[in-house]
């Protein structure tokens, strides 16, 4: 309970991104971690293989950029340190994790507090009076400006795409009356995301996001529900894909496993 609470006060985040639930969401994505560690242990070691595969495309290991490090459970830090001369790591909440890793690597890693979408400041402030019709149009409107630490030669999205506007979307009072409220600003978020990535026409570009959301049976074989995620971001099929054990009996629920199939898009270089 100590390292937890130490673990705490070492995180930067700003005031917005509390107001919008990203500060809980972190710790949340955190504490599940620990609770089912083994079951996402496969997973993060995929997310990791695939993001180092993709360095073999780059011809210049200059830059390499990490969108939403996180606590960078599935990002190769050292590795990435060793072929690169410089690695950004990039979230609105800068971990104790990810500061760790600056600290390891002193020069080469270094940690950055900055918004992917480019509108969450903004949202913050409007939070309590911005309208369902209005809120998907700041995320369209927004300009997350020029990548944090220079333009990359490699650029890892890591498994943050469907949640840019998910998360705090859910935090707004006009949500409580629209409940398809958040899934449109994710819709928009994700696509202004991708736009942005496209424009680092120089670099390599790693995408990982989730691309099927299913509910297994108890017996882990038995699928009661499917719904495919990444078409809805109008992204072609993923150049392959590994399973995340998400959510074990009883984590989610008490009836399903809820497990995601993650998916990899690399483009550029090479």
């Amino acid at each position: 309970m100590i390292a937890a609470l130490w673990k705490r006060f070492r995180t930067d985040s700003p005031r917005w991104a509390q107001r919008l639930g990203l500060t809980r969401e972190h710790f949340a994505i955190s504490s599940r971690h620990d609770r089912v560690r083994a079951a996402w242990a496969p997973h993060l070691r995929a997310s990791r293989e695939a993001i180092l595969a993709a360095t073999e495309r780059c011809p210049r290991r200059e830059r390499a950029l990490v969108i939403g490090a996180g606590d960078c459970l599935d990002v190769p830090v050292a590795e990435l340190a060793a072929r690169f001369a410089q690695v950004t790591l990039a979230d609105i909440v800068v971990s104790a994790t990810a500061k760790d890793c600056a600290k390891r690597f002193p020069g080469r890693v270094r940690c950055e507090q900055w918004d992917a979408t480019g509108a969450l400041a903004r949202l913050a402030e409007v939070r309590d009076v911005i309208s369902a019709h209005d809120a998907p149009k700041l995320f369209a409107d927004s300009d997350p400006g020029p990548p944090p630490g220079g333009e990359p030669d490699f650029v890892v999205s890591a498994n943050c795409l469907s949640q840019l506007g998910l998360v705090p979307a859910h935090a707004l009072p006009a949500a409580e009356k629209d409940k398809g409220l958040p899934d449109r600003c994710a819709k928009v978020a994700a696509r202004r995301h991708l736009d942005w990535l496209a424009e680092r026409r120089g670099a390599v570009r790693v995408l990982l996001v989730d691309a099927a959301r299913l509910d297994l049976a108890p017996d882990g074989a038995t699928v009661l529900k499917t719904e495919t995620l990444y078409t809805r971001f109008g992204l072609r099929a993923p150049d392959r894909t590994w399973r995340w054990n998400l959510a074990p009996i009883p984590e989610w629920s008490p009836d399903f496993h809820r497990v995601h199939d993650v998916g990899v898009w690399v483009d550029g270089a090479e």
